[in-house]
């Protein structure tokens, strides 16, 4: 703007528009910077100015009625956003509620888990934990599970670490190495998988990530080395499926916050560099790992399938254009020592090679103790036949995971969960899942009055009382509701004046971007920051009832108390992309500009 002034007041004989902008552009810089680039004498030589012909006089009432008009428009633009922010302000009460509605819901999720306690007396804490003990007695040991502890056991050390290694849960959770097995018996000697081998690969892996108790599809499962996360990115990047635009922008509020605790770019590519990973933590690839579930849950929904059928098909596809051969060699044919957690001693091949005869060294010592009758067997259909838990808590020897199962069957396990009666997995079986309060207890078997423990549940609950809020059951699903249609009107209409007031700020600040070229300066600074902070009000409204619909995943969840995430009766999210500005203002200030304007307003 200098630059402009100073070629302005060098010309000498100016037009009416060029001495009023002078103006403008003075007191725009004043109020911006506060510098004046006009001295006093030169804003007095421009005010004192007499028109000399009525053509001038037109061209100077011109540009100042259009002044005086978004003068009134910035007036009206500055009542629009107090109204605004008085209306979000006035909703504060219930927002705080809804913000610490997560907070509320967990401690709420605790109290529910002490109430689960059962409550005993001596007598009973004594015949449950005989029961337990006996349960576990009767449903013994699966046959091939006791092979895998014992081939574990009685492999080399050096071998055994490089299992660890492998996978660090080698030693609990059998499904690795097992899932390993079935791939190289689909393999069964060959180079390939024939089609009938890749079809059954693919179903197993889609199976997989299917969660039969909570009936989700969990995306962070494997299958032997197979991420069923990389077979859904691979699925959406085929499909061009990103992220939404709201996503980007929420990735940008993360970043701004790892910035602040110092987690810059560099820091985090310098980390990725020392850990010799490439490109896993670029910001498009991230933004894909933690939305891809929803992606991939609405497109089976919006395609009546399901996420099973779509990793199946894309398993598929990756098999024969080289998954298991080009990608995630499995270990049976890996020639490879790497692993994520370092190296092995061995190949992975002769690893495998080993662990198989350790197997089979297993196998045959405990079908010999069966065949002598130190452990028994019990009926069993199907493949896995069950060890019965008398004859292996009663046999002699010094087997580690044999002891294991001793020590289990002697101790009781207040959250076991409930105990099979045998292992088809159909929940029969006592509900012995439960710490147990050994207390006294009132004529009609319940916790006495003046008990300690009673007495504190009821004083923490009088502390959680949600004033607005409360929680309703139907069809399965829990809905996060108002507790009267008076505070839902109240969240409604402050919802609808945070639109209303966006809308409408996005039209005076359209109306200012064109008296800005007009003007032939920046006229939205005044504007532009009210829009900002209105739509940071429409995201803090949508974060605070996210938060509060989230899923509850901590106190409680391993006691059977997991809550999944709520939903509500209606949309009370605002999307704030879809905001168009408001009709009636752009038009009304549109038709009065573009009177004193005409077609130097585009209108």
């Amino acid at each position: 703007m200098a630059k402009n002034l100073s070629n302005l007041l060098q010309k000498g004989n100016l037009t009416p528009k060029e001495r009023y902008l002078l103006i403008i552009q003075n007191d725009i810089e004043r109020a911006t910077t506060g510098k004046e680039p006009l001295t006093k004498a030169d804003i007095e030589a421009l005010q004192n100015w007499q028109a000399k012909t009525s053509n001038e006089a037109r061209e100077w009432n011109k540009y100042n009625d259009g002044w005086k008009l978004s003068g009134r428009a910035g007036i009206d633009a500055e009542f629009v956003y107090a109204e605004t922010k008085a209306e979000y302000y006035r909703k504060n009460i219930l927002t705080a509620e809804l913000a610490n509605y997560p907070f509320y819901r967990e401690r709420l999720n605790a109290l529910q888990a002490l109430k689960k306690i059962k409550v005993v007396d001596i007598k009973e804490a004594i015949e449950i934990t005989n029961k337990q003990r006996e349960q576990k007695l009767r449903n013994g040991v699966s046959f091939n599970y006791a092979v895998y502890k014992l081939a574990l056991e009685t492999l080399k050390d050096d071998y055994r670490q490089d299992l660890k290694t492998l996978y660090d849960s080698v030693e609990d959770d059998n499904e690795y190495l097992d899932n390993e097995e079935i791939i190289a018996n689909l393999f069964n000697g060959k180079d390939e998988l024939t089609k009938e081998a890749k079809e059954k690969l693919a179903e197993l892996v889609a199976e997989r990530g299917y969660n039969k108790h909570t009936k989700e599809y969990q995306l962070f499962m494997y299958f032997a080395g197979i991420p069923i996360m990389e077979i859904a990115k691979k699925w959406a990047k085929e499909k061009g499926i990103k992220p939404s635009t709201q996503d980007y922008e929420w990735l940008e509020k993360i970043k701004g916050g790892l910035k602040k605790k110092g987690l810059t770019r560099e820091v985090l590519d310098k980390a990725k560099a020392e850990q010799n990973l490439t490109g896993e933590f670029a910001d498009e690839e991230w933004l894909l790992t933690e939305k891809i579930k929803e992606i991939l849950e609405q497109y089976a929904r919006d395609n009546q399938t399901t996420p099973q059928e779509i990793i199946k098909a894309t398993c598929l596809k990756w098999l024969d254009e080289g998954l298991l051969i080009k990608d995630y060699t499995p270990i049976f044919n890996s020639k490879q020592k790497n692993t994520f957690s370092g190296d092995t001693k061995h190949q992975h091949d002769e690893l495998f090679k080993e662990w198989l005869k350790a197997k089979d060294k297993a196998r045959e010592t405990l079908n010999n103790l069966i065949d002598k009758g130190d452990l028994k067997t019990a009926d069993k259909t199907g493949q896995d036949k069950t060890i019965t838990g008398e004859s292996l808590y009663n046999l002699k020897g010094e087997f580690e995971f044999v002891k294991d199962f001793k020590e289990r069957v002697d101790k009781y396990q207040a959250n076991l969960g409930l105990v099979y009666a045998d292992d088809n997995k159909e929940r029969k079986g006592e509900n012995l899942d439960r710490e147990l309060l050994i207390a006294d207890k009132d004529g009609d078997g319940k916790l006495s009055v003046i008990s300690m423990f009673g007495m504190s549940i009821k004083e923490i609950e009088g502390q959680f009382n949600q004033q607005f809020f409360t929680e309703t059951e139907k069809d399965g699903e829990t809905y996060l509701e108002f507790k009267s249609d008076n505070i839902k009107e109240v969240f409604k209409t402050t919802r609808q004046s945070l639109i209303d007031g966006y809308a409408k700020l996005l039209a005076f600040e359209d109306i200012h971007k064109k008296l800005s070229k007009i003007y032939e300066i920046d006229l939205t600074f005044l504007i532009t920051p009210k829009v900002k902070q209105v739509s940071e009000f429409i995201d803090l409204h949508n974060t605070y009832l996210d938060n509060a619909l989230e899923d509850t995943l901590g106190f409680g969840v391993g006691f059977g108390l997991y809550k999944k995430p709520l939903k509500t009766s209606e949309n009370f999210f605002i999307e704030r992309e879809k905001i168009a500005p408001d009709i009636n203002i752009a038009e009304d200030y549109g038709k009065k500009f573009y009177e004193i304007f005409s077609d130097e307003y585009n209108y």
